[in-house]
């Protein structure tokens, strides 16, 4: 496939037309595209948003990261739609475009960095996230400022080869939030810093959802979104790594540091997120057991264990050598029992 593909479009949105989209055609070269009929200033921060399988930017979450930034910022808001190239139920197939929608996407990087754009922030979600590390692959060794991963997509991406997926060696800063571990999203300390939402599996509120894999996945970018306006803020205290959580290891303490939009590009390693059951979700920096948004959790582990299991052969289907391919098996427990166990830990650290 070549670029400029038909099945890869580029949409800019910004405060003058905070919710009337803007066609950008790409070329090779610069004078081959449209973006200066647009409202495109390079002078301002560019946010690059890029969703995931089967679906596009019309996802609900990611439609509020786009509004959450134009309600208070004047950014450069592009999105890149791949839809036709991402749709179910072949996930194979997405699996493989990838690299081509990346290196596409690397061409609006080009053509906005000769406009002179310098602050550039790639957000992808899912396997959006992975796009992102092929985009940017395709401009090295120019290397972008931020990327952001939300929940990366676990099912073909387990491999030690980090120009296969995404890691902190894609842009001077990689920020990665975890909320549907183990299940469709990565457990692997991706970026510079990762963030475990409320232990990175299961979301509070989540639990009585029809859709509840769905709903724990979604709530990577729903957080992000409204960490760009919240007053309280997403607050993490530091573990070791996310293997020290596991064994329950990692109580509660300071320093924290703010999750999401604003998170200081300094910050190095994983922390751990508490967050309320309803939106707003921010609950600020940690300062006891009041929060009452856990405590169902430990209780419904069980049943989700077992529901796990029952579908973990349709959502990990590609990566075999962790999952057993005979999801009737018992042999897959003693994997779900140790994270059990560490979200147990994780309840009582925090519950007191």
């Amino acid at each position: 496939m070549k670029c400029p593909n038909d099945d890869i479009t580029f949409y800019l949105y910004t405060k003058r037309q905070p919710q009337t989209a803007e066609s950008v055609i790409l070329g090779s070269r610069l004078l081959e595209s449209n973006l200066r009929d647009t409202h495109f200033d390079p002078r301002k921060p560019t946010k690059i948003i890029i969703h995931g399988y089967n679906s596009d930017m019309d996802l609900s979450a990611l439609v509020e990261i786009r509004k959450e930034y134009l309600k208070t910022q004047d950014n450069n808001i592009f999105t890149v739609d791949w839809s036709p190239l991402a749709q179910g139920p072949c996930y194979p197939g997405a699996l493989w475009n990838i690299r081509h929608v990346g290196k596409c996407s690397a061409q609006l990087v080009e053509r906005i960095r000769e406009f002179g754009a310098e602050d550039i922030h790639v957000i992808g979600f899912s396997l959006g996230a992975h796009v992102a590390n092929f985009l940017a692959i395709s401009l090295r060794p120019y290397l972008l400022p931020r990327i952001t991963g939300l929940d990366p997509a676990l099912p073909g991406f387990v491999t030690a080869n980090t120009d296969e997926k995404l890691d902190k060696s894609d842009a001077h800063f990689v920020d990665v939030y975890h909320t549907n571990a183990f299940m469709q999203g990565k457990a692997e300390e991706s970026g510079h810093v990762d963030f475990y939402v409320n232990g990175g599996v299961l979301q509070p509120g989540c639990w009585a959802e029809p859709r509840f894999f769905a709903c724990n996945h979604h709530r990577a970018p729903i957080y992000f979104a409204e960490s760009i306006n919240t007053h309280k803020g997403f607050w993490g205290w530091p573990c070791p790594s996310y293997l020290t959580f596991i064994t329950g290891s990692c109580p509660p303490l300071d320093p924290q540091v703010i999750m999401g939009e604003f998170v200081n590009s300094t910050s190095q390693g994983v922390y751990l997120v508490i967050t309320e059951s309803v939106p707003p979700y921010a609950a600020g920096k940690y300062e006891g057991p009041s929060i009452e948004i856990i405590k169902e959790g430990p209780t419904d582990w069980e049943k989700y264990e077992n529901e796990i299991l029952d579908n973990a052969d349709e959502l990990q289907y590609l990566d075999r050598d962790l999952y057993d391919t005979d999801t009737t098996s018992t042999t897959s427990r003693p994997f779900f029992k140790g994270i059990r166990e560490g979200l147990g830990r994780f309840f009582e650290h925090t519950l007191g």
